[in-house]
């Protein structure tokens, strides 16, 4: 699988798998910031996500999100975020430097996660699971699933491009054709087929994103 990374000859190698690994981070920050800052009000609320909680972001990306999310578990908690790019990793460090945080970010993949069982309060996934071929979207929830402790809150983030009008537009002319098969309501079975219970989607308050919901 290749990819286009112009800085290849500086990164460290990217721990394998058969997910789509994106390398592009700059600009992919540049652009998702825009796009993706309005959907963390909602996320907030949906995650439920409180002082003292523990919570980790798979598939974290350049960490805008996870940044968010360590603000929201202040005092006394702390997010950490993983990522399958080594270059997603370097520049979500950089934005926690440059905001004085001190979430936490490791280059792992979300197949075979790093921490112990039980270690999270919340699980977040945003924009990552589609990238993922169907075995490992199973394989992802059960990790997700086992590092949550129980009654923690699971929250995974995809597009749900529109049917109709300016969204639908977007997404045919922006998202492409891949991105208008991804439907995040399809992954309600997958979280119950991974263990999850009180499993539920709906809108985000962003046209082009919804959400699904489980608990341990």
């Amino acid at each position: 699988m290749s990819h286009w990374n112009p800085h290849a000859h500086n990164a460290a190698p990217a721990p394998h798998t058969t997910g789509i690994v994106l390398h592009w981070a700059p600009l992919y920050d540049f652009l998702s910031d825009r796009l993706l800052r309005a959907s963390e009000a909602s996320i907030r609320e949906l995650s439920q996500v409180k002082a003292g909680d523990k919570v980790l972001d798979v598939g974290c990306g350049p960490g805008r999100l996870t940044l968010e999310a360590h603000t929201w578990a202040a005092p006394g908690g702390e997010a950490q975020g993983i990522d399958a790019s080594p270059e997603m990793i370097a520049v979500a460090r950089r934005n926690a430097a440059k905001r004085g945080l001190a979430a936490r970010f490791q280059t792992a993949l979300v197949e075979a996660l790093p921490f112990p069982d039980a270690s999270f309060d919340v699980v977040l996934s945003r924009l990552m699971l589609h990238h993922l071929p169907g075995d490992l979207k199973a394989r992802g929830l059960a990790e997700m699933r086992r590092v949550l402790k129980p009654g923690g809150v699971c929250l995974v983030v995809d597009f749900e491009p529109s049917q109709t009008g300016h969204w639908h537009f977007a997404a045919q002319h922006f998202l492409g054709p891949r991105m208008m098969q991804v439907d995040v309501h399809a992954y309600v079975p997958l979280l119950e087929a991974a263990g999850f219970t009180q499993v539920e989607s709906g809108p985000t308050g962003v046209g082009w994103l919804a959400y699904v919901r489980g608990r341990k």
